[in-house]
Parts: structure tokens; C-alpha cells; sequence
């Protein structure tokens, strides 16, 4: 008998994996500032993880698939990025810190689209309900927003150094490792991705795939990469108008609280709005929430903006895994999912670099360029909510 049902056990890894995301984004480029990081070095060492998860990430999903062993799969790809981010906290170089997050990335940026594929398969076959199990990674989110805070700002105790942040997110990859190690391993079934055509990493994952669902990867990417400029300088921002780590942890927990929300009903929001208009959802969002974060609000109305963090990128993500769940061939689930990260990763790492020299010429400003990619994004998904109703029958296995 497994210690754990299938379902809390793939929540457990969710939230080993999340935690270490939610350390990560708010203060991880607050530690590349105390390592003497200029913005634009800043912008392009956020950019780099992206970069390389463009070979990697793909790469990692069609791994995944051909062997049919998700559970080893990413019990391997959580120990090496635990390895790789001890050697960051260990690096005495600006370069070395480079390097190990170029390698870091060859393995933190693949566990997530395996781990969702992995996850829907389970729903369809009854196991679980996708929303309640991925909203404990955003509950784990939270924990490492609000821990690396309280830790960082010496809230109740004397502030503990900032490569504590490095540490932490060891913890939290490690934590996802031995969750890891309690699912069951894939069936053979799910092997079929050795039928697929040769060709480039893109022709075999996609093959078989209906325009529909390009389309609305297209409409994913846009809205997700439309966080570019947030996740790079909003803490650095916030950091110079005098907030302290607290709070700043404070303001990215309530954008999660308010995701957990989302994902708790995720399968009935999904059932009734579909994915096509959860990513418009989300696209509107981002033109909303970044529009206003371009004239500089100040604190109270942040606590009004943050939870738009739910539409934005909450919204984006269950349309985007529902989009594959029912549009990608039978037996390539982990490969389109990837894929689809993949799309999100280039136009993640075109925005983020541009970031930089946005910043530093225009400062809270860049935030129009943001709204103005969350608007494109919008615009993708329209077009593909009249594609799918031109042609509603899916190639795909079902959502």
C-alpha cells in the first residue's frame, strides 16, 4: 500500500516545486543586486534560465514520454537543480553564478511540464481533480514568499543573509525529490511517443496537433511573457520605495492567495468558460494589471492589483493545460506540454531581456510594454475561440 494516495503525493511534489518558484521571483533578483548586478546584468541572468529551457524543456517532456518513467524523470531533474543552486550560493563569480543557473535551468524549467502531464493523465483517468491538487503548489508558493520574508526582513528574529534565499530553494527541490519518489510510475501505454515522426524537437511534439491549439500556445505565451517586467524589477521597485521584504513577500502571497482561489474551483471555471476564454480572461487581466502599474501606484492600491495575479497568470495556466488536455495526440501529453512551456520561454526570454534596457530608460513605464503584450496575447485568443467553433471536433484525447 503507497504511504500516499496518487493525489497527495503529486501534490506533494507541486509544492516542493513551488516553494522554491515562490523564494525565487521576489527576492532571487534582490540577491543578484547584492552580488553587485546592475539591471541590465540582472535582466540577462533572469533571461538565461529561459534561454536554455528553449533546448531543454522540450527536450525534457519527449524524454519523459519515450521512457514512460516520469516519477524517476523528475526525481532526477529536482536533485540536479537542488546540486546546481548549492553551487550558486557557493559561486564566487559573477560568471560561476551564470554557468550554474544556465545549468540549473536544464532541469528546474522540464519538471513542471512533465509534472502537469503526468497530473492530467491521472485526471483522466479519475484519480484526482487538477485544480484542488495544483493549488497546493501555489499554496507552497505562498509559504516561500512569505518564509524568505519574514526570514530576509527580521521580522520577529535577526534577519538571517540573503543567501538564504539560495538555500531555500535547495530545501524546496529536494522536498520535491522525496515527494517524487512516493508517485506511481507511468504504464507502458504511455510509450507511444516513439511513434512519432522524426524531425526537430517541434515537428515531433506537435505532429497531429490542430491549429487551434497553436494558436491558443501563441495566445498563452504573450499573456504569460506580459510578466516579464514584474517578476524582474517589481521587488527592486519596491525595495527602493522603502517596503520592506515583509511586505514585499506580503504583496506576492495575496496575488497567490488569490490563484489558490481560482484553482480550488479550476475544474468547474474550466468546464464552464473553456480554455479559449480563460486565456482571454487572463489576457484582459494583464491589460488591466499592467496598464495601472505603469503610473507608479502606491502600496494601497497594489493590495487592489495583486490578486489580478489569479486572471493573469492563474487563468492563463488552466487554459493552457486544457488546451493540451484536449487537443494533443494520445500518448504525447508530456511532449505538447512542454512544448507549450517551450513557446512560453521564448517569448519569456525576449521580454525579460528587453526589460532591462526598458527599465533603466524608462522605469515603471516598461509596465506599458507588458499590458501591451497582455493585450496581444487577447487578441490570440479570440481567434483561436472562433477556430475551435469553426472546428469543434479535437484531435486530442479530452479535457
Amino acid at each position: 500500500m503507497p504511504i500516499l494516495a496518487p493525489r497527495h503525493a503529486i501534490a506533494a511534489v507541486y509544492a516542493g516545486l513551488f516553494f522554491g518558484i515562490g523564494v525565487y521571483m521576489p527576492f532571487f533578483p534582490v540577491w543578484l543586486a547584492g552580488r553587485g548586478f546592475d539591471p541590465a546584468l540582472i535582466a540577462f541572468a533572469l533571461a538565461l534560465p529561459m534561454s536554455v529551457r528553449l533546448f531543454t524543456t522540450p527536450l525534457g517532456g519527449i524524454l519523459a514520454d519515450r521512457s514512460g518513467r516520469p516519477r524517476a524523470t523528475l526525481v532526477l531533474y529536482a536533485l540536479m537543480t537542488a546540486l546546481c543552486f548549492a553551487g550558486i550560493a557557493l559561486a564566487p563569480s559573477a560568471l560561476l553564478i551564470l554557468v550554474g543557473l544556465g545549468l540549473a535551468a536544464s532541469f528546474w524549467q522540464p519538471s513542471l511540464p512533465v509534472l502537469d502531464a503526468y497530473a492530467v493523465a491521472r485526471r483522466a483517468e479519475g484519480v484526482l481533480d487538477y485544480g484542488r491538487v495544483r493549488l497546493w503548489g501555489s499554496l507552497s508558493f505562498i509559504g516561500g514568499n512569505l518564509l524568505a520574508g519574514l526570514l530576509l526582513g527580521g521580522t520577529f528574529f535577526a534577519a538571517l543573509p540573503h543567501d538564504t534565499v539560495i538555500w531555500l530553494i535547495v530545501v524546496g527541490s529536494v522536498g520535491a525529490a522525496a515527494a517524487a519518489l512516493l508517485l506511481d510510475e507511468a504504464k507502458p501505454a504511455a510509450r507511444a511517443e516513439r511513434q512519432t515522426p522524426r524531425g526537430g524537437l517541434a515537428g515531433r511534439a506537435f505532429a497531429g496537433c490542430p491549429p487551434v491549439l497553436l494558436v491558443g500556445i501563441g495566445a498563452a505565451a504573450l499573456i504569460q511573457a506580459s510578466h516579464a517586467v514584474l517578476y524582474a524589477f517589481a521587488s527592486i521597485r519596491w525595495h527602493g520605495e522603502g517596503l520592506s521584504d515583509t511586505v514585499i513577500g506580503l504583496l506576492w502571497a495575496l496575488g497567490v492567495i488569490a490563484e489558490v482561489v481560482l484553482f480550488h474551483s479550476g475544474t468547474r471555471v474550466t468546464r464552464r468558460l473553456g480554455a479559449e476564454r480563460l486565456l482571454l480572461l487572463g489576457g484582459l487581466a494583464g491589460l488591466l494589471r499592467f496598464g495601472a502599474m505603469a503610473f507608479d501606484p502606491p502600496p494601497l492600491l497594489l493590495l487592489a492589483l495583486q490578486p489580478l495575479h489569479a486572471a493573469t497568470f492563474g487563468c492563463t495556466y488552466l487554459g493552457t493545460v486544457e488546451l493540451v488536455a484536449r487537443h494533443a495526440p494520445a500518448g504525447k501529453g508530456a511532449s505538447v506540454q512542454a512544448m507549450a512551456a517551450w513557446a512560453t520561454a521564448i517569448a519569456m526570454t525576449a521580454a525579460t531581456l528587453a526589460a532591462g534596457p526598458l527599465w533603466q530608460a524608462f522605469g515603471a513605464l516598461s509596465f506599458l510594454a507588458s499590458a501591451a503584450l497582455a493585450g496581444a496575447g487577447a487578441v490570440l485568443a479570440v481567434v483561436a475561440g472562433l477556430m475551435r467553433t469553426a472546428q469543434p471536433q479535437s484531435a486530442g484525447s479530452g479535457g
